[in-house]
Order: C-alpha cells, then sequence, then structure tokens
C-alpha cells in the first residue's frame, strides 16, 4: 500500500482481520478482566481504523490531484490561447501607439516651448522681487543695526549712571 496504488483485496481483508483480532482481544480482556489485553485490543482496532482512514485520504488526495493537474493543464491551454490572441492584436496596437506617440510628441514639444516662455517669465519676476526683497532686507538691517547701535549706548549710559550712583552712595556710606 505505499507505493499509493489502489486498496488491494489482500491488504482490506488484512485490516478487516487486524480489526476482529482487535474486537476479540478487547473482548476477552473486558470478560477476564484484563486491562491490557482490553486495551491491546482497542489499540489494534484503532490501528486498523486509522489505516483505514490512511487509505482512503491517500486515494482522496490521488484523486485531488489528478484533478489539479487536469485543470493545470486546462489552465495552460488557456493561457496559450490567450497569449497567441495577444499577440495578434499586439501589432495593430503597436501602430495606433505609434501613431498616438508622435501626435503626442507634436503636442508636447508645443507644451514644452510655452512652458519655457512661463517659465522665463516667472524667472524674471521672481528675479526683480527677490532684488526688491534683498533692497528692503538691507533697509531693514541698517535699521535694526542703528536701533542696536541706539540701545548699546543707552546701556551704556545705564551702566555709567549706575556706577555713579553707586560711587555716590560709598561716599555717604563713608561719611
Amino acid at each position: 500500500m505505499s507505493d499509493g496504488a489502489e486498496p488491494t483485496d489482500t491488504s482490506m481483508t488484512e485490516r478487516a482481520g487486524h480489526r476482529l483480532a482487535g474486537a476479540v482481544k478487547k473482548a476477552a480482556g473486558a470478560v477476564t478482566g484484563n486491562d491490557t489485553l482490553r486495551a491491546e485490543g482497542e489499540l489494534q482496532t484503532e490501528r486498523a481504523d486509522a489505516e483505514k482512514e490512511a487509505q482512503r485520504a491517500e486515494a482522496e488526495a490521488r484523486q485531488k490531484r489528478e484533478e489539479a493537474e487536469a485543470e493545470a493543464r486546462a489552465e495552460e491551454l488557456r493561457l496559450e490561447r490567450e497569449r497567441l490572441a495577444a499577440q495578434d492584436a499586439r501589432s495593430e496596437r503597436e501602430d495606433r501607439a505609434e501613431a498616438e506617440r508622435q501626435a503626442r510628441e507634436q503636442r508636447i514639444e508645443a507644451e514644452t516651448a510655452q512652458r519655457e516662455r512661463v517659465v522665463s517669465q516667472t524667472a524674471q519676476a521672481q528675479e526683480r522681487a527677490a532684488q526688491r526683497d534683498e533692497a528692503e532686507a538691507v533697509r531693514e538691517r541698517g535699521e535694526a543695526e542703528a536701533r542696536v547701535r541706539d540701545e548699546e549706548e543707552r546701556a551704556e549710559q545705564a551702566r555709567r549712571s549706575a556706577r555713579t550712583l553707586e560711587a555716590v552712595e560709598e561716599s555717604e556710606e563713608d561719611r
């Protein structure tokens, strides 16, 4: 049976014999109170049932494998037909695609020329805006630097005033 063939009459007979022997041992163990013999009979019966189930599962697997192989062959044929149909349609599509490509190239060239004009105009406008922004930034920086100088002068005056006040307080404390 390990060769994957259909169950033979001999294997079915052997299995029936094992099952019958297991049932006899199980009954004899139950009658005599011999649990070991009863368990051995149950085990032999279960083994015969398991062999039967394994053979059934193997036959089912073999049938499914054969069905899958047949489906695979049918799928291969279907794919070959599709490939041939696609090959026939390819030439027609390629001709259409070439005509569309040429039209697209002409349209792209016209659009590119238009975009280049727009880009040039935008770049010029951005350059003018950048020059204005730069002039504004220079002016703002000058104003900020003037404010910083004013603040630094006031801070220096405040420090001198603080030193003068400290000197006055120290001289009053010395008195």
